[in-house]
C-alpha cells in the first residue's frame, strides 16, 4: 500500500510538472511586435525583433527623459543609432546582448516576474512602464545592468543628435572654435 502511495504521488508530481511546463510553452512563444525597419540602411547588429524591441525600450525610457516640444525617439530612430553604434561589439559582447534583449521581451519572463504574460512589445506603455521599473529596482544584478545599460544608450543616442539640441537649449558643438585650433597646429 505504501509503495503504491509513493508511485502515486511520484505520478502526481511528475504529471503537475510536465502540465505546468506544457502550460507555458505558448508562453514562452509568444512573439515580438515587429515594427518597421528603417529604410535608409540595413541593420547591422540587431534581428528585425531585436530592433523593435530596442525602439519599444527607447519609446518608454525617453518618455519622461525628452524635452517637450522635441523630436520623438522614433523621429531619431534610437534604435537605429543603437544599432550603428553597437554593430562592432566583440561576439561575446554581443550574444550577451542579444540575450538580454531576448530575456527582456520573454512573456514567460515577465509572467514569471508578476507582469502581465506577453512580450514586452506587445505590452500598453503602463504595464512597459512597470515592465521597466522591475527590471530597474530587480534584485537580480543582471536585471538592473540590463535596464542601466539600455537606459544610458538610448539617452546617449537621443541627445547626441543634433535635431534635440535646440529642444535642451545647446548651441551645439562650437565648430568655429575647432577649427580655429585645428588652423593653428598647422
Amino acid at each position: 500500500m505504501a509503495e503504491s502511495r509513493r508511485r502515486l504521488l511520484k505520478k502526481s508530481v511528475v504529471g503537475a510538472t510536465l502540465l505546468a511546463v506544457a502550460g507555458s510553452v505558448p508562453l514562452a512563444l509568444r512573439r515580438t511586435r515587429l515594427r518597421e525597419l528603417p529604410a535608409q540602411r540595413p541593420l547591422r547588429f540587431f534581428t528585425p525583433a531585436e530592433y523593435s524591441i530596442w525602439a519599444a525600450v527607447a519609446d518608454r525610457v525617453l518618455a519622461e527623459e525628452k524635452p517637450s516640444g522635441g523630436p520623438t525617439p522614433a523621429q531619431i530612430d534610437v534604435a537605429a543609432r543603437a544599432d550603428a553604434f553597437l554593430a562592432p561589439l566583440p561576439e561575446n559582447d554581443r550574444k550577451d546582448l542579444k540575450r538580454l534583449l531576448a530575456l527582456f521581451d520573454n512573456a514567460l519572463f515577465s509572467a514569471l516576474q508578476g507582469g502581465p504574460p506577453r512580450p514586452f512589445t506587445a505590452m500598453s506603455p503602463e504595464q512597459q512602464d512597470a515592465h521597466l521599473r522591475r527590471w530597474q529596482t530587480s534584485r537580480l544584478a543582471l536585471q538592473r545592468t540590463g535596464y542601466q545599460a539600455m537606459k544610458r544608450l538610448c539617452c546617449a543616442l537621443f541627445f547626441s543628435a543634433p535635431e534635440t539640441y535646440a529642444s535642451v537649449g545647446y548651441p551645439g558643438p562650437p565648430y568655429e572654435l575647432v577649427k580655429s585650433v585645428l588652423g593653428a597646429r598647422q
